[in-house]
């Protein structure tokens, strides 16, 4: 049994209607090809594409290698990381994934089980062969429905084009669509989804309603500002900023947060947060530019992975990895420890231990933290004992290489004692969960959910 959901842009809504598929149906998830800077470990040390951890925590199950056979993480200047089934194998030009990568994982491509799988964003002429995530699934006889993002307008025709540009064998495939992001009365897209209808024989599966509350952004397109709490938060948003959906967690807390661009937005901020970042020497040129260190000086901090890096004094990288090339540079210097970035990539779901109080989280990074005044010791591993220092606090700035902390008991009330800042937000998983219960009650009402049902048994795999 299989459904390939897809699309014709990005952000269209396919990634929500997946997630509430494979919740409804108890399905695997999957995704031929992603490219994402938001990423997560798996138990088995793989990394995969965040949206489709996220998936799998709302199926109830464990996030493994197999939910996203490639996974493309850009880094600047034409070039990008590539991780397939959760190994990353390097970073490579666009010319050169395409030509020595893509075959290999056509070849290797099983799609098996129970599967609910996402689509790229989009139907291209120019990237019928090369496109793994929607048409390569096609071509296994998978059928599909389409997500049409009506809130830009254009839906109808979109959908009209991405059928026109697929071969003829594969249009059939195509069997319905459903229409996302609805204003207003839904009788005002029924004569469009007719015309639709009788020009493809896709058939109209209902539609989801604009809503306030959607999933957990999956890259920059969605970090939007959002809280209205008196305590003012400010994102620094830089080039290649990574793993930024951790800070949903803030949503549950009395702030307001803003993801910004100009230093001089931090004169009102009360608390200062550096994300993670894929390509930190760039990240932090940007910084530098910009003179970001003027404004942070005296400001609260809390830096996570990358942009705890950005704050040592050195960075270095020693296998041409991260940067691109043997490189060292001087960091913002606001932390007396320095950064070696080596071949091995640490990928663990981690705990770490600070003054008695356990933290979890994980870790995606290549970076290796060196010096004094550490704070913290990360203690386990994907079930390994280790003892790694890390983390750093001085009153006002307070770092630490584990994402996600804010979903652990013992990383909200580190984060209490030394922001000021009380978050309310429950584990990851169940957070995950009952997010997407609360979208799913309103698309029961609204998607013909029996039919993509009946599409979904009938489909091979």
């Amino acid at each position: 049994m299989a459904i390939l959901i897809a699309s014709t842009t990005s952000d269209s809504g396919k990634s929500t209607l997946t997630s509430v598929l494979v919740r409804e149906f108890g399905a695997y998830p999957f995704k031929a090809q992603n490219m994402s800077l938001n990423s997560y470990p798996t138990k088995n040390g793989g990394e995969i594409a965040f949206i489709q951890a996220f998936q799998a925590m709302a199926a109830g199950r464990e996030p493994e290698r197999g939910m996203n056979a490639v996974l493309l993480k850009p880094s600047g200047d034409d070039r990008v990381e590539v991780v397939v089934y959760g190994t990353p194998l390097g970073t490579f030009s666009y010319g050169e994934y395409y030509e020595k990568v893509v075959p290999k994982v056509k070849e290797s491509l099983r799609l098996s089980g129970e599967m609910v799988i996402e689509g790229a964003g989009g139907i291209e002429p120019n990237f019928i062969e090369r496109d793994l995530a929607t048409v390569e699934v096609l071509r296994r006889g998978v059928p599909a429905v389409l997500v049409l993002n009506i809130d830009p307008g254009g839906a109808f025709t979109s959908a009209y084009g991405a059928y026109l540009s697929l071969p003829p064998s594969l249009r059939g495939n195509l069997k319905g669509f459903v229409i996302n992001k609805l204003r207003g009365d839904p009788k005002f897209v029924e004569s469009g989804a007719k015309w639709l209808e009788e020009r493809t024989g896709m058939r109209y599966l209902g539609y989801i309603p604009y809503l306030d509350e959607a999933i957990m952004p999956e890259d920059s397109l969605n970090a939007t500002d959002f809280g209205d709490g008196e305590v003012e938060v400010a994102v620094v948003a830089y080039p290649y900023m990574s793993n930024f959906n951790e800070f949903w967690a803030l949503r549950k807390s009395e702030v307001s947060v803003s993801f910004v661009r100009n230093p001089k937005r931090l004169r009102k901020a009360d608390l200062v947060i550096l994300p993670g970042a894929k390509n930190t020497l760039k990240a932090l040129k940007w910084l530098k530019e910009r003179k970001f260190q003027d404004y942070l000086k005296g400001k609260r901090v809390f830096a996570v992975c990358g942009g705890y890096q950005i704050l040592t004094k050195k960075l270095k990288d020693e296998a041409g990895l991260e940067f691109g090339s043997l490189t060292e540079v001087e960091g913002l210097g606001m932390i007396d420890q320095e950064v070696s970035y080596g071949k091995e990539k640490t990928l663990a779901l981690s705990r770490a231990v600070f003054e008695g109080t356990k933290v979890e989280g994980y870790e995606i990074r290549r970076g290796n933290l060196k010096g004094r005044d550490f704070y913290m010791e990360i203690v386990e591993r994907n079930g390994q004992r280790v003892s790694v220092p890390d983390g750093y606090y001085d009153g006002n700035v307070f770092a630490t290489s584990l994402h996600g902390s804010l979903f652990s008991d013992g990383g909200r009330k580190a984060f209490r004692e030394m922001t000021g800042v009380e978050v309310k937000a429950k584990g990851l998983e169940q957070e995950v969960r009952e997010l997407v219960d609360r979208l799913l009650s309103t698309v029961r009402k609204t998607v013909h959910l029996e039919e993509i049902r009946r599409l979904w048994e009938e489909g091979s795999s």
